[in-house]
């Protein structure tokens, strides 16, 4: 599991890189699947990678509270 979350934080680290290159209406929801993909990552982490007998998720609120940060990161202008 250690190795898998290493490489799936990779990947979202790849994926950053280009979401403020989507069209302005795409950036929003990937960002927002970014940073909570990230945070059930942190869950799995928390629960010491045991996911058979313990739920990794985010509570409602956390993931309502992580919105406007998407937000802000998917209004931020793209870089030519």
């Amino acid at each position: 599991m250690k190795f898998q979350i290493s490489r799936a934080r990779d990947i979202f680290t790849e994926a950053e890189e280009g979401v403020n290159l989507l069209s302005q209406d795409a950036r929003y929801p990937v960002w927002s699947a970014l940073i909570i993909y990230s945070q059930i990552l942190d869950a799995i982490e928390k629960n010491e990678y045991n996911n058979f007998t313990k739920r990794a998720y985010v509570p409602k609120l956390k993931k309502l509270s992580s919105l406007p940060y998407a937000l802000m990161r998917a209004s931020i202008p793209m870089k030519h």
